[in-house]
């Protein structure tokens, strides 16, 4: 018995696609909300303080330098002299075709 199921045209799987992915949002919400505690806000002032944006790149300098003096000095310098020429190189190809592309 081969029954075949209707054909929903491409908007109204989207349509049904939206839907269901509202329902998951509002469901995913209200389980988080029933998993953290009354009263008790989120991140705190330190979170707040830290997502606010002014510490991200002094944090990712400290979080680099921490990384190559945890590392021996010996493997990371060759592999920084390699990042740089790579993202030289990217820059130089990327410039070249946005000059292309104009």
């Amino acid at each position: 018995m081969n029954i075949e199921k209707p054909r929903l045209t491409l908007a109204a799987r989207r349509q049904a696609l939206i839907a269901q992915c509202a329902t998951q949002r509002s469901d995913i919400a209200r389980d988080i909300s029933a998993l953290r505690p009354p009263g008790v806000p989120t991140g705190g002032a330190i979170g707040r303080y830290l997502s606010a944006g002014r510490l991200k790149l002094p944090l990712t300098v400290a979080g680099v330098v921490l990384g190559i003096v945890a590392a021996k000095p010996s493997r990371v310098v060759p592999l920084i002299a390699t990042g740089l020429s790579v993202y030289r190189l990217m820059q130089t190809a990327l410039s070249a075709l946005r000059k292309r592309a104009v």
